[in-house]
């Protein structure tokens, strides 16, 4: 077998080593469940750091190895067994995290950032495959040699974007707050859409009286003005759903900035930051379906079904909120009789109770705002809605 049936072999093994691993991620939550698991996040994620750039390091080799104009077929090989054995160690890197004691939000971004990668350095073998399969003509060629430069350019890239402080996250609570973050860019959208309708629909009014109508060329395409205005109804729905939306989206920033910016000295367990973001998920949707009922002609019972979806996720994201506030009430007041008579800052309340005072008054608005909006039999669930005493 000569240096290139060797290397053609070499090179189809990674690349099937990367097909399995791109698999084993996405499968990963199928696993056996007795797979036994490393608690030392810091290690796991170094070593996955650690072979991440000896990927970046042997596909450059590699790239300069089986350069198509000048293949050296017998220096190549040992650097595409060292692709193997790397793609290898990082989908057994994956499978050491564990959602409870590591955090689910962590292992998707990671499943994130290294399918990625996988995908681009299984391009990059399989262009060299192409090149090595179809002869020198098109080794030689411009196009081929563009499209090796480009597929490895693009791993390096992805790789240097994961180690960066932008890419993978050094633990869960970090990865939640860049996913906070997200949705709060698309609440703060839904937001600024309602407010453009309700300008629109004030200055439509305006603009009748003024008589001015400027030709924006939308008509040409067919999706100029409909004729269709709110009327006085629907704008008032439309500044109530502002309103809330307002309240909302002012809550959910608070609870990044407050709550989740900050590293409690006992932080809550993995699985109760991963359900506090779906809740944040279920809020961003719950506003979009929100928006979207505003839309004229309205359907007051759409907007009202939609109101109480939305109430609904807000009153679940009141009860996810308990973890950050424990009852310490009974504590309290037992070390108020121990304190000393006639100083008035034990009257003083903690920074937490007031914290979360602000947090049981925003949802108490919430609800108070959305009234209008939603049936006047409406009730919050047990537990929720109510300010603390």
């Amino acid at each position: 077998m000569t240096d290139k049936q060797k290397v053609i072999v070499a090179l189809t093994s990674t690349s099937e080593t990367c097909t399995a691993a791109l698999s084993a991620l996405a499968s990963r939550n199928q696993r056996d469940k007795s797979e036994p698991q490393t608690s030392d996040l810091a290690v796991i994620l170094k070593d996955l750091d650690s072979l991440l750039s000896l990927i970046y390091n042997s596909s450059t080799k590699l790239a300069l190895a089986l350069k198509p104009s000048s293949p050296t077929y017998s220096a190549s090989l040992p650097v595409i067994v060292d692709l193997t054995n790397h793609t290898s160690g990082i989908t057994h890197c994956i499978h050491l995290l564990s959602p409870d004691l590591h955090g689910a939000t962590l292992i998707k971004e990671l499943q994130h950032e290294v399918t990625a990668i996988l995908e681009a350095l299984r391009a990059v073998v399989q262009t060299f495959l192409n090149l090595a399969a179809r002869g020198p003509s098109i080794a030689k060629s411009g196009s081929a040699g563009e499209e090796y430069l480009v597929r490895t350019g693009t791993l390096h890239d992805l790789i240097t974007q994961a180690r960066g402080p932008n890419g993978i996250p050094k633990d869960n609570i970090s990865a939640i707050r860049r996913r906070w973050k997200q949705d709060r860019g698309a609440l703060e959208d839904s937001l600024r859409e309602v407010s453009e309708m309700i300008d629109g629909a004030e200055g439509s009014e305006s603009d009748d009286v003024d008589g001015d109508n400027v030709d924006d060329g939308w008509d040409e395409l067919g999706l100029g003005d409909t004729g269709l205005k709110m009327d006085k109804d629907e704008l008032a729905r439309a500044k109530n759903v502002h309103s809330v939306l307002r309240l909302t989206t002012l809550l959910h920033k608070r609870i990044f900035l407050d709550l989740l910016s900050s590293t409690p000295t006992s932080p809550p367990p993995s699985f109760a930051l991963d359900a506090l973001l779906l809740q944040s998920h279920a809020l961003l949707a719950a506003s979009d379906e929100l928006v979207s009922s505003l839309y004229i002609p309205q359907n007051p019972a759409t907007i009202r079904k939609e109101s109480l979806a939305l109430l609904d996720i807000i009153n679940g994201l009141q009860l996810q909120l308990r973890i950050f506030f424990p009852d310490t009430s009974s504590l309290e007041q037992q070390l108020s009789g121990l304190s000393i008579e006639g100083d008035k800052s034990a009257s003083t309340p903690s920074k937490p109770t007031a914290d979360k005072k602000w947090f049981d008054i925003c949802f108490d608005q919430v609800t108070k705002t959305s009234a209008n909006l939603v049936s006047p039999m409406y009730k919050p669930p047990p537990g929720v809605g109510q300010k603390a005493s």
